[in-house]
């Protein structure tokens, strides 16, 4: 079994243990959020952009979930963190802590950061959204599931405490 489908499975196995329904979409490799539209509608879902950040020193890493369409304003989510200015992070604590790369880039793989070394940071207006999806720590496949099942189930599992973010808040 290779990496990508072990960490899978380990995320499906999560999922399954919390009695959370998921769907699961295999597709060709997609390189960006506009490309995941189809998927989305496909799943009947939101997939989300995923940014993974850290303080200017690099001494915190952070994981921010958002709509698609933000643009990133390293102000607004800083200021609300209340951290330093954050900047895009780079690939080895992505890979050592979430056992991602960029690209697949997910909260689903928050079960691999048994340390806490990651703060969840979550987009206020993931609330609406009825169903939420995720590249499964690979660029390949996309995971879909309720709102209330992430943010009820799989999240408290994963013992982060997510930090609501106001994106609409301006600098």
């Amino acid at each position: 079994m290779s990496e990508a489908d072990a960490n899978q499975r380990a995320i499906l196995d999560r999922l399954e243990s919390l009695g959370v329904r998921y769907d699961l979409l295999e597709h060709e490799p997609v390189h960006s959020i506009e490309s995941c539209a189809p998927i989305g509608e496909t799943l009947k879902a939101l997939v989300l952009k995923n940014l993974f950040l850290t303080t200017r020193p690099g001494k915190g890493l952070y994981l921010f979930v958002t709509m698609p369409d933000y643009v990133f304003q390293s102000g607004v989510i800083s200021r609300q963190a209340g951290t330093s200015r954050l900047c895009f992070a780079p690939e080895e604590p992505l890979e050592r802590c979430l056992r991602s790369r960029f690209g697949a880039v997910n909260a689903l793989g928050l079960i691999f950061d048994t340390l806490g070394e990651v703060s969840l940071l979550l987009d206020v207006r993931l609330r609406r959204a009825p169903r939420l999806a995720f590249h499964p720590c690979r660029n390949d496949r996309t995971v879909a599931l309720s709102t209330t099942d992430f943010l009820n189930a799989f999240v408290p599992s994963t013992n982060h405490l997510p930090l609501w973010i106001d994106t609409d808040a301006g600098v």
